[in-house]
């Protein structure tokens, strides 16, 4: 009767866990999925409609069903970029040497003027300028780009002494940008070098540099440009982006609210402001739902400027993988924010890899939207068997309707609940066995 009583809670244990495995798998949203090419792994990219669907940021409730309703084993693996590489590109520049505006005599003649393409030309017939200690040099950066550094190639065999740098959009406004120490000593055939003025993203055409210490013997000027490569082989999906939704003035003055529309694992934002020739810094937030607290993502500056050469917009604020629905932008107002109008706001996400087994008979079914659900999904490594797994390709096919979706979790909740019935007929029986066995137990009354 005992190994009976065992053997019988061993098949309640069993009986419970498959139970419990025939669940009805809850989504909200099912959408077919086709395959092609053979498996019995098939691999596809996330599409946009999971993570609109979905209701976890960690995409816990996804699932994939075969055309029994049963779960099938799959894995999700974002998508990594390797970090890209920074080179810094030098260029010569156009450069004059004119009179000090210190010189006595009020405004002296440059000796250069302004072409119509916004470049420095010598004047015809401008008396050369003396070179002396009140001498200046005027650069011509060529357009207004974003400049890392200057470097100044230092003539004769020894200099050391300051240079002061000074920025202008029209050679008549000037602001003082930077100032560094340039040396250049020569000993036993050896030469110290230090040529370099740090700019940290100038983004003015013209320069004037100053030398408290004595003008150098110049031999050319080259500016420095940063330019960001990507990782050669990276396999990476590219960029994707999504426009805002529901882009709307907030409760603060500089405040612009937006949604995601899903988990999408936003990267970057791309902002356009509504007028021409504005500039304006910006704080770039999220959270996870309405009743969170804000949390900074990035900072930076906006820009959308008309020149001659047509216009130029501000790159995308890039930050760390952020898959929240609701964010905003605050714009700092101290200089007239954005103006009139609304920004147009896109976000830039990749797409995660999701590998699943085609266990069972299709069709085969992907659904997201419940955020009770706790994930499933499994290491890449762990899902993938054998020496050499074949894999097909899948793709997202047409949502199903409602009714197709209440007919198959109706008709797994029946099965679930027959389950349970016979569950609990059987703990019945168990308990019945035990309350016979104590019944039936002899009492020793002679102690």
């Amino acid at each position: 009767m005992k190994s009976m009583l065992m053997s019988l809670c061993a098949g309640l244990l069993a009986f419970s866990a498959h139970a419990r495995e025939a669940a009805p798998v809850a989504a909200v949203q099912w959408y077919e999925v086709n395959l092609s090419g053979s498996g019995p792994y098939y691999r596809m990219r996330l599409p946009s409609e999971i993570y609109a669907a979905s209701q976890r940021s960690d995409l816990g409730d996804v699932r994939i069903v075969n055309g029994a309703g049963e779960r099938v084993p799959f894995s999700l693996e974002a998508a990594t970029v390797p970090a890209p590489v920074k080179r810094v590109v030098p260029a010569p520049v156009t450069w004059f040497a004119v009179p000090s505006a210190n010189r006595a005599g009020g405004q002296p003649r440059l000796g250069v003027s302004i072409a119509p393409d916004g470049s420095l030309r010598a004047e015809v017939g401008a008396p050369a300028a003396p070179r002396g200690a009140d001498e200046s040099v005027l650069v011509d950066l060529g357009r207004e780009a974003s400049v890392s550094g200057l470097r100044i190639h230092l003539g004769g065999t020894q200099y050391q002494g300051r240079v002061q740098v000074e920025s202008s959009a029209d050679l008549t406004q000037w602001h003082s940008v930077a100032e560094a120490d340039l040396l250049k000593a020569s000993s036993n055939g050896k030469q110290l070098r230090q040529e370099r003025v740090p700019l940290d993203g100038l983004r003015q055409r013209y320069l004037r540099l100053s030398w408290p210490d004595g003008v150098p013997e110049i031999t050319a000027i080259d500016a420095e440009t940063v330019v960001v490569e990507a990782v050669p082989g990276n396999d990476a999906p590219a960029l994707r982006w999504q426009a805002a939704a529901q882009v709307r003035t907030g409760s603060l003055a500089g405040e612009y609210l937006f949604e995601s529309g899903g988990v999408y694992p936003a990267e970057s934002v791309r902002i356009d402001l509504p007028q021409p020739n504005t500039i304006a810094k910006v704080s770039l937030q999220s959270r996870s739902e309405a009743q969170a607290s804000w949390r900074e993502v990035a900072t930076g500056s906006v820009f959308r400027l008309q020149g001659k050469s047509g216009e130029e917009r501000s790159a995308p604020l890039q930050f760390q993988v952020t898959p929240e629905r609701n964010w905003r932008i605050l714009v700092d107002t101290r200089n007239g924010g954005l103006g009139s109008g609304l920004p147009q706001v896109s976000l830039g996400w990749r797409p995660a890899q999701l590998t699943f087994v085609a266990r069972g008979s299709p069709p085969f079914r992907m659904g997201a939207g419940d955020a009770a659900l706790a994930p499933v999904a499994q290491p890449t490594a762990e899902l993938l068997m054998g020496a050499t797994p074949e894999m097909g390709n899948a793709t997202l096919g047409a949502r199903l309707p409602m009714a197709q979706e209440s007919a198959a979790a109706a008709s797994a909740s029946t099965r679930n609940i027959v389950l349970w019935v016979g569950l609990i007929i059987a703990v019945a029986a168990l308990g019945a066995i035990a309350w016979r066995l104590a019944r039936s137990k002899p009492v020793d009354g002679s102690r």
